[in-house]
């Protein structure tokens, strides 16, 4: 019992650790190639340097993080080379992902599904009229997506679907900002939403081939620039 309290809080801590670092990598607020030092995201957080090092290695097996041997911890560098291969590699899982959940997703799925896009209807409507944040469609984005694949049976399909959706989000956030007022990504949503919905797997697999595939146009655009 006494072992139980005490490793509580610390796990409770790197958990606290990972999710802060992981957004604040996905969101920009460390750029790539940049060094993680210790003391520093111990001011920046006010965690202390156990759990700050068991969340940085967690995000090292993630590919977020680079481990420089004895040199410590950057930021994953971003590339355009990556960011297509990345962009092709999930729209192959997603399509899978999507076929497989469609022939299996039942009356509860459906259920689920109506109400993730509805909630990602309201984030949309938001960031729009300027009520809301990126972070939060992110999150609805994401919710939205893993819905419409929820269903799907493989459990490898799914785990590297997650992993290179993770990768993904990162090279988004650079293009989120690129595509509004640009880009109609509510219309991409709501017939991808209709397709998934009617178990229409032809008319969403080139859906989502085409809504991935601007994405990764934006961000090689925006890499460009930079």
């Amino acid at each position: 019992m006494l072992d139980k309290q005490l490793s509580s809080p610390e796990k409770t801590n790197s958990e606290k650790a990972y999710r802060q670092l992981r957004e604040d990598i996905v969101f920009g607020a460390f750029l790539p190639n940049e060094k993680l030092k210790i003391e520093t995201l111990r001011e920046k957080y006010g965690l202390g340097a156990g759990p700050l090092r068991e969340a940085l290695a967690r995000l090292s097996s993630e590919h977020l993080v680079v481990l420089e041997g004895q040199r410590g911890f950057t930021v994953a560098p971003m590339s355009a080379e990556d960011a297509y291969d990345i962009g092709e590699t999930r729209t192959l899982l997603e399509i899978e992902a999507l076929r497989q959940s469609f022939l299996h997703g039942d009356e509860d799925w459906e259920t689920q599904l109506v109400a993730a896009y509805h909630r990602l209807v309201r984030a949309e409507q938001k960031v729009i009229q300027g009520e809301t944040d990126f972070i939060e469609w992110e999150t609805r984005n994401a919710i939205f997506h893993e819905t419409m694949v929820a269903a799907c049976p493989s459990q490898w399909v799914m785990r590297m679907r997650q992993q290179i959706y993770e990768q993904h989000q990162r090279y988004r956030h650079l293009s989120r900002k690129q595509s509004v007022g640009v880009r109609d990504i509510a219309s991409e949503h709501k017939a991808l939403f209709d397709a998934a919905f009617n178990r229409d797997i032809q008319g969403a697999t080139e859906i989502i081939r085409n809504h991935i595939a601007r994405t990764t146009q934006t961000v090689l655009q925006t890499l460009k620039a930079r």
